[in-house]
């Protein structure tokens, strides 16, 4: 199942991917990118305020001890 991927700005100068995977991907025209009413803007508006709190808690994490060899940890939002 492929994921749709869409981009989401958090400055001027930045933005991040997002990947969202859907159960069915044939929904999506349906109903993630409907042209009466389109779900995707309400999914990445669900999203944003949690995506600077986390990249700034990766920032301190990466400077904290164990420096190399530790990843970031991948959230899932679901709602």
């Amino acid at each position: 199942m492929p994921p749709t991927r869409r981009y989401i700005r958090l400055t001027a100068t930045s933005a991040i991917e997002a990947r969202l995977y859907l159960d069915d991907p044939a929904d999506a025209p349906r109903w993630l990118l409907a042209p009466r009413a389109p779900a995707l803007p309400r999914v990445l508006a669900a999203v944003r305020p949690l995506v600077l709190p986390k990249l700034r808690e990766e920032t301190e994490r990466a400077k904290g001890k164990g420096g190399k060899g530790r990843r970031g940890v991948r959230d899932v939002v679901r709602g």
